[in-house]
């Protein structure tokens, strides 16, 4: 696996397997004693519309691509308030 720094995947589009557009790639959570991402938060919804955020299991990516972020076609977690803070 080649490393990736994460503000390069900053509004990097996520799909589903099967094509479907989730997103963009808002923000990571780090497991802080592992050092491992755990979380993808997604921005799903029209910017500024009170869209909303996905959650996205890091295990559930498939793979990582230039332009796009693969997940499994059922990886969306519970959708939170584009509002909160992450």
């Amino acid at each position: 696996m080649q490393p990736v720094l994460v503000q390069d995947l900053h509004n990097r589009e996520v799909v589903t397997a099967s094509g479907t557009k989730l997103g963009l790639l808002k923000d990571v959570s780090i497991d802080i004693d592992s050092g491992r991402v755990v979380q993808f938060y997604v921005k799903h919804g029209l910017i500024g519309i009170g869209g909303t955020d996905l959650l996205i299991a890091a295990d559930a990516v498939i793979e990582i691509r230039e332009d796009v972020i693969v997940v499994k076609d059922l990886a969306v977690g519970e959708p939170i308030p584009a509002t909160m803070s992450v």
